[in-house]
C-alpha cells in the first residue's frame, strides 16, 4: 500500500497529488466522493451512469421516471444521509 501526503489549506481544501489522480483516472473537472468508514475516509471517483443506460438489464413494470426525477430522488437520499 502506497501512502501519499497532502496539506489542508486555510480554506479546508486539499490538492489531490498527481499520483492519486493517475491511480483513480481523474481528469480536470471530474468529481469524487468521500465514503466515511468510522475514523477513515475512502476517496472514490464519481462515475455517473445514468439510469437510462441500465434500462432493460432488470425486469420491471415501472417505467424510467426521467432524469429530473432521478436527480430529485438521489439528492433526497443524500440529504437524509447528512
Amino acid at each position: 500500500m502506497a501512502m501519499v501526503k497532502s496539506r489542508i489549506s486555510s480554506k479546508g481544501q486539499i490538492t489531490l497529488p498527481k499520483r492519486v489522480r493517475e491511480v483513480l483516472g481523474l481528469g480536470l473537472g471530474e468529481e469524487v466522493v468521500f465514503e466515511i468508514r468510522g475514523a477513515e475516509v475512502l476517496l472514490k471517483p464519481w462515475r455517473k451512469v445514468p439510469l437510462e443506460a441500465l434500462r432493460g438489464r432488470l425486469k420491471s413494470e415501472v417505467p424510467f421516471p426521467g432524469e429530473a426525477e432521478e436527480r430529485r430522488v438521489r439528492e433526497g437520499a443524500w440529504a437524509r444521509e447528512k
